[in-house]
């Protein structure tokens, strides 16, 4: 089950989709429940490079390859794992006080209906875990801090 919150013309409606089947959703706005058809699927994948394009202009990717290389560059600095797109987490495989080696998958994120393995870059001792299964991420966002 999802969760979304819209603003409409100024009014706010919570809004959980309930199940799928085919072509028809139940959903509950408010606590009310519909059924509803749908009739096309919005294609993600052009709003999704467009939104992507948009927001990884100049600045984007440059502050991703110099915090990375810094981070795990000095022993004992602490090194942040982040998202690389947008996405819902799926799973978290490490807590607090784990030891991780690079390259050692620390959870999944889902982008666009496809599950990624996000790998820690270094190794070391996981410090925090900023996320839990079936929360949504923004690109960059900070997932697990290694430290």
């Amino acid at each position: 089950m999802k969760n979304y919150k819209f603003r409409i013309n100024g009014n706010q409606y919570e809004v959980d989709v309930l199940e799928i089947e085919g072509n028809m959703a139940k959903i509950e706005v408010n606590g009310t429940v519909y059924d509803v058809e749908m009739q096309r699927e919005i294609p993600k994948i052009r709003s999704f490079a467009a939104v992507t394009a948009a927001a990884a202009a100049p600045s984007q990717p440059k502050p991703v390859k110099e915090t990375k290389p810094a981070a795990g560059s000095e022993p004992g600095k602490a090194s942040e794992v982040r998202a690389p797109l947008p996405g819902v987490i799926i799973q978290v495989l490490v807590r607090p006080g784990d030891e991780v080696k690079p390259g050692q998958t620390v959870c999944t994120l889902e982008t666009m209906k496809m599950e990624n393995a996000i790998k820690a870059e270094h190794g070391g001792k996981i410090s925090s875990v900023n996320i839990s299964a079936g929360q949504s991420v923004l690109q960059d966002e900070v997932l697990i801090v290694i430290g």
